[in-house]
């Protein structure tokens, strides 16, 4: 079998393991009583509706924008985890571990009581998922920094989240949309391979006014998850939008002192990520966005990338300090 063919059957599974194959029949969908075609059907020009928005039967839709310059609404619905059994990866992991963390499967939310009581994480040790989860064991960059532990990691996230007025469930979103337009991609057989094994067919997708690019790559080899929780990867995703001109003075203007590299770093984190399958599931399950490695998508960088906060609303809540609290790390000191 030629690689380009084992490619395209994996990319097949991924899609049918996302547990979206119902959709697949959907052909058009109503909105305020209107019939609009629905991907891979594509227009001419785009919608006008909101991006994301609902149909009249509860189905959520993003517009996006193909290669070829033509316009789609794709269903990027998000199953109700809390209502019926939503399986990825061949496991329920589209759920709170209620196990663990009854306080965060019941509010979105941790309980600093709960987690200064957990001694282990889905049955394995926490000594063992810090250990596994460092730089250079399972993963080259690893989920945590060498100076965090998994606990501290989810304490600082469950203040970030806090602060910024949302649930895990609810950040998670923008990131589950995101992977569901590029299964959704994967599944019509709608794209060609790039450079990287990269997947595309969609140029950008809108999000709340943003205008959201990604590559998608598939990589050769899989991702174990230090859980053990049946959470496996693939695939990594350069994810990013456009600073307007407006938005990268108001950061010049308050961080300027920073000087030129710090601020386009700091410029960068709050309009780039990389992330991979893991990641919106581990923010679900645990409230688990990554430790401060290359993969970590923090929730100010989602905040501000899928346009849930402006940066006016995000300086206004951490007044002077966007760069000190998206580079510091949550070591267990703290």
């Amino acid at each position: 079998m030629r690689l380009w063919e084992k490619w395209m059957i994996a990319v097949a599974l991924a899609g049918l393991i996302a547990g979206l194959g119902a959709q697949e029949l959907v052909r058009s969908v109503m909105v305020h009583g209107q019939a609009l075609p629905l991907y891979p059907q594509v227009t001419k020009q785009p919608s006008g509706l909101p991006s994301p928005c609902r149909t009249d039967d509860g189905r959520e839709l993003v517009t996006a924008r193909t290669r070829d310059g033509e316009w789609a609404l794709v269903d990027v619905t998000v199953p109700d985890w809390n209502k019926e059994e939503v399986k990825y990866f061949g496991e329920n992991v589209l759920r709170a571990d209620s196990a663990d963390f009854p306080t965060l499967a019941r509010s979105g939310l941790h309980a600093m009581e709960e987690l200064g009581m957990c001694r282990a994480i889905s049955g394995r040790p926490l000594a063992e998922i810090n250990e596994l989860a460092r730089p250079g064991r399972l993963s080259t960059a690893g989920f945590l920094a060498e100076d965090e532990d998994v606990l501290s990691v989810l304490r600082g996230d469950d203040r970030l989240a806090r602060k910024l007025g949302f649930t895990h469930p609810q950040l998670a979103r923008p990131l589950l949309h995101m992977w569901n337009v590029i299964l959704q991609e994967q599944k019509h057989g709608r794209g060609v391979w790039g450079r990287g094994h990269a997947w595309k067919h969609v140029d950008h997708f809108l999000y709340n006014g943003r205008r959201i690019t990604y590559e998608a790559h598939f990589t050769k080899g899989g991702q174990l998850s230090p859980f053990g929780d049946g959470i496996e990867g693939a695939v990594h995703v350069f994810l990013r939008r456009d600073l307007d001109p407006v938005e990268a003075e108001f950061l010049a203007q308050r961080y300027g002192a920073l000087g030129p590299e710090r601020l386009e770093a700091l410029q960068r984190s709050l309009s780039a990520l990389t992330t991979g399958e893991l990641q919106p599931f581990y923010i679900v399950r645990y409230g688990f966005y990554e430790g401060h490695t290359a993969w970590r998508v923090d929730p100010l960088a989602i905040a501000s990338i899928f346009g849930l906060r402006s940066l006016e609303e995000l300086e206004k809540t951490f007044p002077g300090k966007l760069e000190e609290t998206l580079r510091t790390h949550f070591t267990a000191a703290d």
